[in-house]
């Protein structure tokens, strides 16, 4: 099932290429979006570490049942990772350029009902009423800071808390800015040595900082706000609904976690 919004506004997007600039990437143009497709296939290694990282933090078992909403799916990259190894997970795949849903829809032919396509742009708040949560994880690979706009990204943050279910999570990789302007070109000099396999995501000009981005979450309601993993200005941001849910005999106490001792984001 396909539901279609249009709106004006140009869909924020996974994973612009580094260098080039955002004012010229036209999602909606078929010829730019499957030239897109194409060129990641030399970033495929890079991103499949990456996705694994977003897989190992989800934490349930092969066989469980679960539904997961991902902002600015394009073409389907991370369901082949998710789907693959939770047979019994359900996704629902939003994003604003029907070419990328299309793209999404050819690649995971095989996973049939199991996948749900949503075309509807997180520039706009109405993109929340095109899905239908309570969904159990929110999930975003390379595309919120496409946004550009801190307030619309803090709304964002709220649109999706209220997405999610009891014990429900947000994880965020995404680029953000460092820290000081002057350390920008450490993140291009890293690229230099790759055996280190240092991310050169991120700069100057991404809408905010890491400790900007954990106070956005605290604000929107999230009991917790983490990052827990950071390759230079490369992270995936953690926000935890209420408690943490544990699979059976994982964890203390039957892996309900009351988080009485979690720490929020400093404001």
């Amino acid at each position: 099932m396909e539901v279609t919004h249009h709106h004006d506004a140009h869909e924020s997007h996974e994973m612009a290429d580094h260098g080039r600039e955002h004012h010229v990437e036209d999602w909606n143009d078929e010829d730019f979006v499957l030239s897109w497709i194409e060129r990641q296939k030399a970033r495929a290694p890079e991103r499949r570490r990456q996705f694994a990282k977003l897989r190992a933090l989800i934490p349930r078992k092969p066989e469980d049942q679960f539904r997961y909403v991902n902002l600015g799916a394009g073409p389907g990259f991370l369901e082949e990772v998710l789907l693959e190894h939770f047979p019994h997970a359900q996704a629902t795949l939003v994003d604003g350029s029907l070419v990328m849903l299309g793209a999404a829809r050819q690649r995971l032919e095989s996973y049939g009902s199991r996948v749900e396509y949503v075309q509807a742009n997180l520039a706009m708040p109405e993109w929340a009423g095109a899905v239908s949560g309570p969904f159990d994880f929110a999930l975003s690979s390379i595309a919120i800071h496409n946004l550009r706009n801190p307030y619309r990204i803090r709304a964002l943050y709220a649109e999706t808390y209220h997405l999610l279910g009891h014990g429900g999570m947000f994880y965020n990789l995404d680029y953000v800015r460092p820290a000081r302007p002057s350390l920008a070109p450490l993140g291009r000099w890293v690229s230099n040595d790759a055996e280190a396999d240092l991310s050169r995501g991120g700069g100057h000009d991404m809408p905010g900082t890491l400790l900007e981005q954990l106070v956005w979450l605290s604000e929107a309601g999230f009991a917790c706000a983490d990052v827990v993993w950071k390759s230079m200005n490369t992270v995936i941001l953690c926000g935890l609904r209420d408690h943490l849910h544990m699979p059976e005999g994982e964890g203390e106490e039957h892996g309900h976690d009351h988080g009485g001792g979690e720490a929020h984001a400093a404001h």
